[in-house]
């Protein structure tokens, strides 16, 4: 199963800063009279506002052009509202992530003796089993129109530049399954050729990778945005299933952008 805790842990996160902007925004509201604000709509569509007090069964006409008083009662009634809803999802999130276990149907797989595996089909493949199967799916080096590759990789490839080599080396030292220029089938008789086509093993979503390495160079620049365009035509965008790294002679590849782009998309 695809383990949703980074999101979660993403989310949980979001809701404590919401919590904690609203308790420090009360400040905004010291002096301001306890009570509640009433929003009407007369017959020709005018909006009229009527405060009542707290404890109070009667209301009191608020003129519209009283607007920094309508508006710090108003806006104040949302953030307490808000408030209370916020720290009632933080609580869910918070029993939820307890007994929240991505790995619980694996585990039931894992935890058989060897006896009962032998007759199961598990429902779910480890992680290890995924990323075996999606390596043999996705056979590498196979444009069929390849450059000579000059730089061995630390997966045992050889690479055409400089720029791939360190690409390819640091997806193999973070620990991220990838294929060197593997064939995707775009429609009818077109393929593709990605530099590298890699897998977020946390997602299980196959993702491509392009690197654009003489972007200073008009044709060539012009080249790889019509490739771009092809991808996207065909499902396949940027941020969501493409990644791209840029350079320029005057901008070289960056190892710290490299790692970057992996933590963002790939992990």
């Amino acid at each position: 199963m695809i383990d949703y805790s980074k999101e979660l842990m993403e989310q949980h996160a979001e809701i404590e800063s919401m919590i904690m902007k609203l308790k420090r925004s009360r400040n905004n509201y010291t002096g301001l009279p306890e009570g509640s604000i009433r929003v009407t709509a007369s017959g020709g569509g005018q909006k009229q506002y009527f405060y009542k007090a707290k404890g109070s069964l009667n209301e009191i006409y608020v003129p519209s052009k009283n607007r920094d008083f309508l508006a710090k009662m108003i806006q104040r009634d949302y953030e307490k509202r808000s408030l209370e809803k916020l720290v009632e999802m933080e609580k869910r999130l918070d029993a939820f992530l307890k007994k929240y276990d991505p790995m619980a149907i694996e585990k039931m797989y894992t935890n058989l003796c060897e006896g009962r595996k032998a007759f199961v089909k598990p429902l779910v493949l480890s992680d290890k089993e995924y990323v075996q199967n999606w390596m043999e799916e996705h056979q590498g080096e196979q444009n069929p129109f390849p450059e000579k590759g000059l730089y061995e990789t630390e997966q045992g490839e050889f690479v055409r530049s400089k720029s791939e080599k360190i690409i390819a080396d640091t997806l193999f030292k973070m620990q991220v399954p990838y294929r060197y220029e593997t064939r995707v089938k775009l429609d009818g008789n077109r393929y593709a050729y990605p530099d590298f086509t890699c897998l977020n093993v946390r997602l299980r979503k196959t993702m491509y990778w392009e690197h654009l390495g003489l972007l200073g160079d008009g044709d060539y620049a012009n080249k790889n945005f019509g490739k771009i365009e092809n991808y996207e035509h065909h499902g396949i965008y940027i941020g969501d299933s493409l990644i791209l790294s840029f350079e320029t002679q005057e901008r070289p590849l960056m190892t710290s952008d490299i790692r970057r782009k992996i933590e963002l998309f790939l992990k």
